[in-house]
C-alpha cells in the first residue's frame, strides 16, 4: 500500500469515528423544565396570592374600589389554617390581611357567627395583667376568671380596640399582636390595627363572619394558589416536601 492509500484509509477510519453517534440515550423528560408560571396582571388579587411568603405574610391586599363599596353586608371569612381574614365584596375579595387566632387549648372556633356588639375602646374581662398593692406587675397572661387578686392589688384587662364581639362566651375580632402564621390569642381573632379599625367601620351589628378551618367554598383563587404550590414543590430537593398551608 502506497503513501497516498495509507492516508486516505486512515482520513476515513477518522471520520467515521468523529460521525459515529453517541451511544448515550437522551430521554425527553432529561431536560424536562418547570411549567411556566401564570402570570396574573400585578393589581389582581391572583397576583397577591403567588408572592413570595403567601400566606405567611404581614403584607394586606386592598382593593380600594371594592372596599368604597363595602357595607355591613359584606361577608367577612377567617381561615385558620392560613392565618388570614378576608372581605368580600360582590363575591370578590376586597381585602386579604393577617390574623392571629388561638393557640392550642383556646382555639378560635369554626362556624358561622353574627356580630353581637361593636365598641371602639374595650378591654377584656378575663385576660390581663395581675398587679400587687405596690403597683408591681406579678402575672403579665393572668386569667381574672382563675387567678385571685391579691390583697390591695388590681387586675387591669388588656385593651382590645376595634372589639367586635362574635360569641356570648367572649370571642370577637379586635386590633392586636399579630405575627404571620401564628396562633396567639386565648381564641378571638386578632387583626392588624388599620384593618382592624377599617372593618370596624364596615360592619354592623348583626354583621356575618365565617370561620373556617381550610379555604372558604367561595374563595376565588385556588388555581392561582394551586400553581404557587406545583411550583414550591417542583423547586423542593428530592427527597423533601414543600410546606403547604392551604388545606
Amino acid at each position: 500500500m502506497n503513501k497516498t492509500s495509507l492516508f486516505l484509509t486512515l482520513f476515513g477510519a477518522l471520520f467515521a469515528l468523529v460521525s459515529m453517534p453517541s451511544c448515550r440515550t437522551i430521554s425527553p423528560k432529561a431536560e424536562a423544565t418547570q411549567p411556566a408560571k401564570p402570570k396574573y396582571d400585578k393589581a389582581s388579587y391572583e397576583y397577591f396570592v403567588t408572592r413570595h411568603g403567601y400566606p405567611k405574610t404581614m403584607s394586606i391586599y386592598r382593593n380600594e374600589t371594592l372596599l368604597r363599596q363595602a357595607n355591613g353586608k359584606s361577608p367577612i371569612y377567617v381561615c385558620l389554617s392560613q392565618q388570614r381574614g378576608r372581605l368580600y365584596v360582590n363575591g370578590q375579595v376586597a381585602a386579604d390581611w393577617p390574623v392571629s387566632t388561638g393557640v392550642s387549648g383556646h382555639e378560635t372556633p369554626t362556624g358561622s357567627f353574627r356580630i353581637q356588639e361593636k365598641k371602639k375602646t374595650y378591654a377584656s374581662n378575663r385576660y390581663g395583667k395581675m398587679y400587687d398593692a405596690e403597683g408591681k406587675c406579678i402575672d403579665y397572661n393572668a386569667d381574672a376568671f382563675k387567678d385571685a387578686v391579691p390583697e390591695g392589688g388590681k387586675f387591669v384587662g388588656s385593651s382590645m380596640p376595634n372589639w367586635q364581639r362574635m360569641t356570648s362566651d367572649g370571642v370577637g375580632m379586635h386590633t392586636g399582636k399579630v405575627r404571620a402564621g401564628r396562633r396567639l390569642s386565648h381564641g378571638c381573632i386578632r387583626t392588624p390595627h388599620r384593618m382592624a379599625s377599617e372593618l370596624f367601620n364596615i360592619t354592623e351589628t348583626g354583621s356575618r363572619v365565617t370561620v373556617t378551618q381550610g379555604l372558604e367554598a367561595c374563595y376565588p383563587a385556588r388555581e392561582a394558589l394551586d400553581s404557587t404550590r406545583e411550583a414550591k414543590k417542583a423547586a423542593a430537593p428530592s427527597g423533601s416536601i414543600a410546606s403547604d398551608t392551604t388545606r
